[in-house]
């Protein structure tokens, strides 16, 4: 009895043990908590979301494809002063945070003093973008990401860089857009991927 007694006393301390141990989060994310950016930023003309903000282009006879995206943060967290840097291609975070990639814009896309603004560009300028970066990766370490110039996160149905609308519309072509946006306080804001369907 005496055996029994003390196994249930040892049993009962490593329970009331376990059960005293409390993981502390304090002000850190704890694990079954949301992440949400300090300042949002949405796409409020995206067609759909699938995983990513998406909006659609129609690939024309002269393959124009023109297309906008437009972005917004909450009133109250300042204002928009310009889009700095875009960037497309499966290595686009890397080439907006590293001034070795070139911009795929001529020059920053100024804000109109609100909290929104918008991104106009076509399947040309897409090409232009895709020619410089393959000239940069000549230049480029041998450690840089030197992705495919157009990555489309569907199946491209007339080979890379054709930019081919799919026929399947459950694996779309869509051309991934990555951005940097500056506020007027200097604050800089990589928003979300942003993927261009071509229809």
């Amino acid at each position: 009895m005496k055996k029994i007694a003390s196994k249930f006393f040892v049993l009962l301390l490593l329970a009331t043990s376990f059960a005293a141990c409390k993981k502390d989060y304090g002000n850190v994310l704890g694990p079954l908590e949301d992440s949400i950016a300090p300042i949002p930023v949405t796409v409020t003309n995206q067609e759909y979301f699938e995983r990513f903000p998406v909006v659609t282009t129609k690939v024309d006879a002269s393959a124009n494809g023109t297309f906008s995206i437009v972005f917004s943060i909450p009133a109250d967290k300042g204002k928009i002063k310009e889009i700095t840097k875009v960037a497309t291609g499966n290595g686009g975070v890397e080439y907006v945070q590293d001034s070795s990639y070139p911009n795929y814009l001529t020059a920053p896309v100024a804000g109109n003093g609100s909290n929104t603004i918008t991104f106009n560009s076509d399947l040309n300028a897409v090409r232009d973008y895709a020619k410089r970066l393959t000239a940069a990766f000549a230049t480029l370490p041998a450690s840089a990401t030197k992705a495919p110039a157009f990555a489309f996160t569907g199946t491209s149905t007339g080979g890379a860089g054709t930019l081919t609308p799919n026929t399947n519309p459950q694996t779309p072509n869509q051309l991934r857009f990555f951005f940097l946006l500056t506020l007027e306080d200097g604050q800089k804001l990589i928003p979300t991927e942003v993927d261009v369907r071509l229809l």
